[in-house]
């Protein structure tokens, strides 16, 4: 694709400002309804909660455009056997109202699991256990808002 196809494409979604809005809300939601519904331990944030990156399938777009990955910290311990189904049906329930479809199972053994939900801008979401239980998000490739409303390419 040309710089222009690239860009015209990533105009067809949010912007990353907009993404970063939902995909902060629907980790919030996660991480309150399993401590809530499920009794998993208080989440322990990261002390540096995300970082960003350029779009190496997007790369034309250069700085135009912008990818994220957000972790959740970790709750502490492990989330037992007995619960995991609980607990990955109320995530799935939640990531779907956010356009996240379950993908499948990373690892999927007695003590530890982790799976993978993705949405239609290679968005994924992670969520697991075993020493300790995480939640993190990567986004696609966005572009910056600055770009969005420039509505052309740099």
């Amino acid at each position: 694709m040309s710089k222009d196809e690239q860009y015209a494409e990533l105009k067809k979604r949010p912007d990353i400002e907009q993404v970063h809005e939902e995909y902060t809300k629907m980790l919030e939601e996660i991480r309150t309804e399993l401590v809530a519904r499920i009794g998993i331990q208080p989440w322990q944030p990261k002390a540096d909660p995300w970082g960003a990156s350029m779009c190496g399938e997007f790369n034309d777009v250069g700085a135009d455009g912008e990818k994220r990955r957000y972790s959740s910290g970790h709750s502490p311990g492990n989330l037992p056997d007995a619960k995991w189904d609980e607990a990955l049906k109320l995530v799935e329930s939640i990531a779907a109202q956010h356009g996240f479809k379950l993908h499948g199972a990373v690892v999927d053994k007695p003590g530890d699991h982790e799976f993978t939900f993705g949405n239609a801008w290679g968005g994924e979401l992670l969520f697991g256990t075993a020493k300790n239980t995480t939640l993190s998000v990567s986004t696609g490739c966005h572009l910056t808002r600055a770009a969005y409303q420039r509505g052309t390419p740099a």
